[in-house]
């Protein structure tokens, strides 16, 4: 990666070497935030004391007081930064998804309090995603996701609907996007085509009458699908990431009450699965970006 590599982290051993103190954690937080040096975020300057009795950075122009976490998720923490440290580096890279159940056993962190943090984290995920605008050959497809049991199912469950997106790169999948939806209709759809899809894209999907009215200005190729092994061979990618996502919030999460925020997980790290040694520092620079509130609007996702 840049800088000869420094960035790159291929295992936990070498997260704890490169950071064993929170003194070390720090310094990395600062230079990350700050490349050129300590800049005022109030006045610009390039000058500062650190008071190391509170771990802050001092204007010597304005006396502004910064900390190395202000204007982070990290924000005012009382968590050790080598802990948040270890859950980015493991929720960025496990393939599966991260027990936080098991990551607050394993650290000696309060179950709520390890939650809280990882939330604060798949925000930022969320964040860095929103950016981008998927364009090129589409897969779209629509799912459920929500508790099993007996009733109806398709179109006519109770589960909340997601939107399914996939971008392919020659033979295989390069990106991936899904959001829920409160219904299928062709406005709500319309909502997440405009902001995440560009226009031109050749978008692949099934016959649902919403999809032609959302996708205006798209290349549209519907297909009306018969049976649930004809939807697998059209539209290939979408099941295969539809398939992995349930089974990660059955098998490791165990169900879900807020579900965007799981998904935005899943795609986030699916979009970057080529560059695993760069995926620590990836996610604790969005985690820098996105500010203190993250974490404070998971009840308005479902």
């Amino acid at each position: 990666m840049r800088d000869g590599g420094y960035r790159q982290l291929t295992d936990l051993f070498e997260l704890m070497r490169r950071f064993p103190t929170e003194a070390a954690c720090r310094g990395y937080l600062l230079s990350r935030r700050w490349p050129q040096g300590f800049s005022c975020p109030r006045c610009g300057n390039n000058s500062y004391y650190f008071i190391s009795t509170r771990h802050l950075y001092q204007c010597r122009a304005c006396s502004y007081q910064a900390s190395a976490t202000a204007g982070t998720v990290m924000q005012a923490t009382r968590t050790p930064l080598r802990a948040w440290f270890a859950l980015i580096f493991l929720m960025a890279r496990s393939k599966t998804g991260l027990s936080i159940l098991g990551f607050s056993r394993d650290f000696g962190i309060p179950y709520k309090r390890a939650l809280s943090m990882a939330g604060k984290v798949r925000e930022a995920m969320a964040a860095r995603d929103s950016r981008y605008r998927m364009c090129g050959l589409l897969e779209l497809d629509e799912s459920y996701f929500g508790a099993g049991g007996h009733g109806k199912r398709g179109r006519g469950t109770d589960k909340r609907p997601v939107l399914v997106a996939v971008s392919l790169k020659g033979e295989g999948p390069a990106h991936a996007r899904m959001q829920v939806l409160s219904s299928l209709t062709s406005s709500d759809i319309k909502v997440v085509v405009k902001a995440g899809l560009e226009k031109g894209s050749r978008v692949r999907t099934d016959g649902l009458n919403s999809w032609p009215p959302a996708l205006v200005g798209m290349e549209h190729e519907p297909s009306v699908l018969g049976s649930p092994q004809a939807a697998s061979e059209k539209l290939p990618w979408v099941h295969i990431l539809i398939a992995n996502a349930k089974g990660i919030l059955r098998g490791v999460h165990h169900g879900v009450r807020y579900l965007q925020p799981y998904l935005s997980e899943f795609c986030w790290r699916f979009s970057r699965r080529y560059f695993q040694p760069e995926l620590f520092d990836r996610l604790l620079c969005a985690c820098l970006d996105c500010g203190p509130q993250a974490g404070q609007a998971l009840q308005l996702a479902a």
